[in-house]
């Protein structure tokens, strides 16, 4: 009997945890002073290059809010797929 029961806790307890990281967000926007984000390029590296930049609404995966396809921060990183 207290096999049956340890094992409905543990089946609880993994339907609990499942529940809680699907509706949990895994990766939250961060603000812009936060990631240093500025307006311009540095070192010839621009959002648009990204690999986390959004083309067609001009935002970003991880920064807050919009931001510019010649921008920078210190998220960026280099996405080969883009053409530079």
């Amino acid at each position: 009997m207290k096999s049956s029961s340890r094992r409905d806790f543990f089946r609880y307890m993994a339907i609990l945890g499942l529940v809680t990281w699907s509706a949990s967000p895994l990766l939250a926007k961060e603000t812009k002073e936060k990631l240093m984000y500025q307006d311009s390029p540095r070192d010839g590296k621009k959002c648009s290059e990204c690999l986390h930049f959004l083309p067609k609404t001009n935002e970003c995966k991880l920064v807050d809010g919009s931001i510019s396809p010649d921008g920078w921060c210190t998220m960026y990183f280099k996405d080969t797929r883009k053409k530079s």
